[in-house]
């Protein structure tokens, strides 16, 4: 009897001295899931909460760490040890030389560094503590690596939408596993390079969570609405290995480069013209608005829409069309219609000098489009040794004609183009210049003539009015009972031909001015 219950209480005390000896170790905490990049390191993040000193012994007890894993079979699971802060010797040789204590355990962090971490490394780990001088570890708690070939790629975050002239920030981050070992963060602009942008500020390393370290890199610049822009993020590992991440800024602007587009490919002078507004804008512009100056004046009008047609065009005429979207309003310049009209020959600024046997002759010619000028010297084309050169503005052509001449000859310019043409005589021949001064003398003398002979006629009349006017009045004998009206009356003496009387009056004509009398006589 007394055997049995010797029996009974010994494994009731084993048990008793296990649980004490488990309850002064801390249990540690880790994560469920570790992620470690293949080739890299990796720390194993674990803490714990330190215990108070034991009484009578003044100051704190060392703490041990040990990490192992699973292996074997899955019906036979081994444990080997893959690091032991109280007896390397103890390590696995798979992890010989790869882990060691990266926490501080004073301060309670008992986290555990891999090396060179394989993809063949084991799955499941287990950390456990061992607190002063006891036989027995402490609780353990076990993790899962998780073991990637590729790291991950950088993460562009921030504003990425912004109206032009804003001031941004973007922020670029990733995280990594290996303290030791961190990636190189930098920004390039793969489009739109912005001249006032500002230098990457100095990358930090911020903890996000507790198992993962972050690099941060920051860009700031202004944004323009030139260039759409394209930014990329670039981490390099360890290894030569490099990830990009890019992104495009989304910037909103006001109309830009707002122009006049004509859309009638030929506009004649008087005609009509289809006019079309375009300019840059996001968001796209709602808006239209238009006007034209045309002979000093400014004319509204009504349409709101980017298309319009005006009338009764003219070479003066200026276009100006504006638009509008939700950031603002942009206005194009006054723009001309490149009206086409036949040519014209200058007759001011056209001329032929004929000098030391040397003819210099110049054509001036305002057409749209240019036209074709060609010379006639003496009813044919120019010698082989002339010079023809021309020179062009817009809507102006300027031709010269450069050459040697004995004597003067007919010298002709015409200028031809797709609506007309027009020609100009700048020379005259020594026959024709005869000819035409025979022509012109008699045409002065004549001109001179006759203001002349008018001036006479009409000097000769007037004496000649004078004097009918200031004449004795005529004498009639007083038996006939004939008188004479006080004032002459005057009539056209051609549209009279014939003496008409009725008995009492007679008509009686004295120098072409009719008076009127009074007889008692009747004629038969």
């Amino acid at each position: 009897m007394h055997v049995d219950t010797v029996f009974l209480t010994c494994p009731l005390i084993f048990a008793a001295l296990w649980r004490g000896v488990q309850a002064v170790s801390p249990v540690p905490s880790v994560p469920d899931r570790v992620q470690a990049l293949a080739g890299s390191c990796v720390v194993i993040p674990c803490s714990f909460t330190p215990l108070a000193p034991r009484p009578f012994r003044g100051r704190k007890e060392r703490v041990d760490v040990r990490l192992r894993f699973r292996g074997g079979g899955h019906f036979f699971p081994l444990r080997s040890t893959a690091f032991n802060s109280e007896d390397r010797d103890q390590v696995s040789r798979d992890f010989q030389g790869r882990t060691s204590l990266f926490g501080r355990i004073a301060d309670g962090d008992c986290s555990v560094k891999i090396e060179r971490i394989r993809q063949d490394d084991p799955q499941v780990f287990e950390i456990a503590l061992k607190t002063g001088d006891d036989l027995l570890w402490g609780k353990p708690s076990s993790f899962n690596l998780d073991v990637i070939e590729s790291p991950e790629a950088p993460v562009i975050s921030g504003m990425l939408s912004a109206t032009e002239g804003q001031l941004v920030t973007l922020n670029c981050s990733v995280s990594y596993h290996c303290p030791s070992r961190p990636p190189a963060l930098q920004w390039r602009w793969e489009r739109g390079a912005q001249m006032n942008n500002t230098e990457p500020e100095e990358v930090q390393i911020i903890r996000l969570e507790p198992q993962r370290l972050t690099l941060l890199a920051s860009l700031s610049f202004t944004v323009s609405h030139q260039v759409k822009p394209r930014l990329r993020c670039e981490v390099s590992y360890p290894g030569a290995k490099t990830l990009a991440t890019s992104k495009d800024l989304h910037v909103t602007f006001p109309p830009k480069d707002v122009k006049v587009q004509v859309q009638t490919l030929t506009v004649q002078e008087g005609g009509s013209a289809l006019l079309v507004c375009s300019c840059k804008a996001d968001p796209p512009a709602s808006e239209y608005r238009w006007s034209y100056s045309q002979h000093g004046h400014t004319v509204h009008l009504h349409q709101r829409t980017h298309t319009v047609r005006v009338f009764n065009v003219t070479r003066d005429m200026r276009v100006r069309c504006s638009a509008q979207n939700l950031i603002g309003r942009g206005e194009s310049r006054p723009t001309p219609l490149n009206i086409q009209y036949k040519p014209l020959i200058l007759r001011l600024s056209s001329t032929c000098v004929l000098e030391d046997l040397g003819l210099l002759c110049s054509c001036s010619v305002d057409s749209n489009p240019k036209p074709a000028v060609t010379w006639s010297v003496n009813g044919t084309v120019p010698p082989h040794d002339y010079n023809l050169s021309v020179t062009s503005e817009p809507n102006m052509l300027t031709a010269t004609l450069r050459g040697h001449m004995d004597k003067p000859q007919r010298v002709i310019c015409f200028a031809v183009n797709a609506l007309g043409n027009d020609s100009l005589v700048l020379l005259q021949g020594e026959e024709e210049a005869a000819i035409l001064l025979w022509l012109i003398l008699p045409a002065v003398a004549i001109c001179l003539a006759v203001p002349l002979l008018s001036l006479l006629v009409y000097c000769c009349r007037k004496r000649a009015g004078k004097r009918v006017l200031s004449r004795r009045p005529a004498v009639y004998p007083g038996g006939l009972g004939i008188y004479q009206d006080r004032m002459p009356l005057y009539i056209n003496c051609t549209e009279v031909t014939h003496i008409y009387t009725n008995g009492s009056y007679q008509l009686v004509y004295q120098n072409c001015t009719p008076l009127f009398v009074h007889t008692k006589q009747v004629f038969d």
